[in-house]
């Protein structure tokens, strides 16, 4: 059981890895004449108060 459990979340990190770099590859393709400043961009960071942060911690 645990390891499906790791098993399927694993999977879901990467889906989700996946549709981030679809979402960047987007982003320039539709933007080809700007320059995206893409430092600091974190898939596993939120938009906080208008900067980018770590999530808070869920106390797991």
């Amino acid at each position: 059981f645990v390891k499906t459990v790791l098993d399927w979340q694993g999977s879901v990190v990467e889906v989700s890895s996946g549709q981030f770099h679809n979402v960047i590859a987007q982003i320039k393709l539709l933007n080809p004449n700007v320059e995206l400043n893409l430092s600091g961009l974190d898939e596993e960071k939120e938009v906080r108060d208008g900067q980018i942060a770590s999530p808070p911690d869920s106390g797991n």
